[in-house]
């Protein structure tokens, strides 16, 4: 099975000795790291480019999910980090979101430029694949799994204002800036879709103050446990699924 895996940063102790390839798009040229793992191919993509250092608000999420959809994967494991809204959800805890609220700005999110096409987003993450994560991640100890969560994206690159936060507090649990276009256009593509997010700070407000130093050792301590569960979630993935992410693409017609 064809997997593709998006993240910001590497995941040495699952993609190990990959071979990088180029892949061309119509919306520009995309490298990705290739390796298998049991009887899966694995496509691993930074969504921030080579050199991690493209901000969220330029990531070209339209390139990305054009060269993953061109490498035939059936679908797709992010990886992201998050800020927590909630008290109950801390630094350092897992989190499998169920549903999102999009407050991006300027961003491309659709492939349907010039075609009247929607598409359904009831389940936006896919249920088969949250479904092997939260099994994973409660088989192993020291992970601190939330099976469901509202993510809220935001634009960025600025973080977002203590007021923003208690406004976004009363409708979401996790705040980030990556999976919105990234999943509708996984849906536009028919690729199924689900995030694992790792919490590496609350929320402005909820803390006195945030340094990017935070984020990455937070990150960093989990990659191993990140690494784990994604082994584990490969481990029981097959190609026959019970979702409806390949087809519910809805073409208006008269």
């Amino acid at each position: 099975m064809k997997i593709g895996i998006i993240a910001g940063y590497k995941i040495p102790n699952l993609i190990k000795k990959p071979e990088s390839i180029l892949i061309e798009t119509p919306s520009g040229n995309v490298n990705i790291e290739v390796n298998s793992h049991k009887d899966h191919t694995l496509f691993f993509l930074n969504r921030h480019g080579m050199d991690a250092d493209i901000p969220p608000h330029n990531i070209n999420y339209l390139a990305n999910i054009q060269a993953l959809a061109a490498s035939h994967v059936e679908c797709i494991f992010s990886v992201g980090t998050v800020g927590s809204l909630k008290p109950t959800i801390q630094p350092g805890d897992f989190i499998i979101p169920h549903d999102f609220i999009d407050f991006t700005k300027s961003r491309v999110y659709t492939f349907f430029e010039k075609k009247r096409v929607h598409v359904d987003m009831t389940e936006p993450y896919c249920p088969t694949i949250r479904k092997e994560l939260i099994a994973a991640g409660k088989d192993i100890e020291k992970v601190n799994l939330h099976k469901n969560g509202i993510y809220l994206a935001t634009e960025g690159p600025r973080l977002e204002t203590a007021a923003e936060i208690t406004l976004f507090s009363k409708y979401a649990d996790i705040v980030g800036m990556t999976a919105v276009p990234e999943i509708v256009l996984a849906r536009e593509k028919g690729i199924c879709y689900a995030s694992l997010c790792v919490v590496c700070n609350m929320a402005t407000g909820l803390q006195n103050r945030l340094t990017t130093d935070e984020i990455t050792t937070i990150y960093k301590k989990k990659e191993p446990l990140i690494s784990e569960l994604l082994r584990k979630s490969l481990a029981t993935l097959h190609s026959k699924s019970t979702c409806h992410c390949k087809d519910i693409v809805i073409k208006a017609t008269l």
